[in-house]
């Protein structure tokens, strides 16, 4: 493994979480408060959108159907994505500490 490899698949995300954790939490601040379940969904959705593999866009049906299950599709993505969070974070620093000890 070299460090390249580490910088693709541990630095760079963790780097890129920490940024997007940072920026929900402050968009996400009410009255100086950080909204909970709101900041947890909204950090969710760049990780769960491409785990879905699946975006339910109906055919033949009107804007609201259509617009209706598009709002789905995102509420199913982020929380898919809300759950995917800490395997990307195992599976960073598995590859750093495993980088580590194969030197």
């Amino acid at each position: 493994m070299t460090i390249e490899d580490v910088i693709k698949k541990s630095i760079l995300p963790l780097a890129f979480m920490v940024f997007w954790f940072w920026m929900t939490k402050t968009i996400m601040k009410v009255s100086g408060q950080t909204d909970w379940f709101w900041w947890v969904f909204i950090a969710g959705l760049p990780f769960g959108i491409h785990k879905m593999r699946l975006i339910l866009i109906p055919r033949g049906m009107d804007t609201t159907a259509t617009l209706g299950m598009a709002a789905l599709s995102v509420i199913f993505g982020a929380l898919i994505g809300s759950i995917m969070i800490p395997v990307y974070v195992i599976r960073a620093i598995y590859v750093f500490i495993r980088y580590v000890i194969g030197k």
